[in-house]
């Protein structure tokens, strides 16, 4: 009986997810947008993350910061169809904080995350790998979010070059491929590190429903789930 009712939980949420892709291709044809299957792979990607914080927003705790989560990843998706780079990074930089945020168990009244929280979640013990190159791959991509918000040519002297390049921001194809990529990458570290963190809270928010957490963000990290859990 419980098979069948997540069977159909699945079924449900697949049927969701490919409403919300329909609807995302309906608005980038009305923005002009080129939608590719690169795209649809990762605002499908994007979109059973957000399923996936809803469950543990959802869960006893209720945390505030998957709920920004939830927010975050849902206008990272339209800035990126609208082409607004900057406020792709705004959200890009506002994801990476609030994952932080709930690994590292760091209030929302810090506004921004300090060096001192990334060099602690460097240094910490988790119960699952955490490779330097995996650190480096987060602290790379919020450097260049931070950067891009700041903007990298604002001290041009020509003034009209640097408000064309505000106004003329394209995202071409190619450059979507590579970010979808590296943000791919590193929101499954911080999937990852966050079950590791979180374990018990998680299995919870996902009980007898292990098979639904699988859909949505992948096998490796609900094996992670019951390795921690069964040790």
């Amino acid at each position: 009986m419980t098979m069948d009712m997540t069977y159909l939980e699945i079924k449900e949420i697949k049927s969701n997810i490919k409403q919300f892709l329909d609807e995302i291709q309906r608005i980038a044809q009305n923005q002009q947008f080129e939608y590719t299957q690169k795209d649809h792979d990762f605002f499908s990607f994007i979109a059973k993350h957000i399923i996936f914080f809803k469950y543990l927003y959802k869960g006893a705790q209720g945390i505030y910061f998957y709920k920004v989560l939830i927010s975050d990843l849902y206008y990272l998706i339209l800035s990126i169809i609208k082409c607004e780079m900057r406020y792709m990074y705004v959200n890009e930089r506002s994801i990476i904080e609030n994952y932080m945020r709930a690994i590292m168990g760091v209030s929302l009244e810090y506004s921004h995350i300090t060096e001192t929280v990334f060099q602690e979640m460097h240094d910490k013990s988790f119960q699952c790998d955490f490779t330097d190159a995996e650190y480096s791959l987060i602290k790379s991509e919020y450097a260049t979010s931070c950067g891009y918000i700041h903007g990298g040519n604002v001290l041009n002297d020509n003034l009209a070059y640097v408000f064309d390049e505000c106004v003329n921001n394209n995202f071409t194809i190619k450059e979507r491929g590579k970010y979808y990529i590296r943000l791919q990458n590193v929101l499954k570290i911080f999937d990852k590190l966050i079950i590791a963190e979180k374990t018990l809270y998680i299995s919870g928010c996902y009980h007898r429903k292990k098979s639904v957490m699988e859909y949505l963000v992948g096998k490796d990290q609900v094996e992670l789930l019951f390795e921690i859990l069964n040790k």
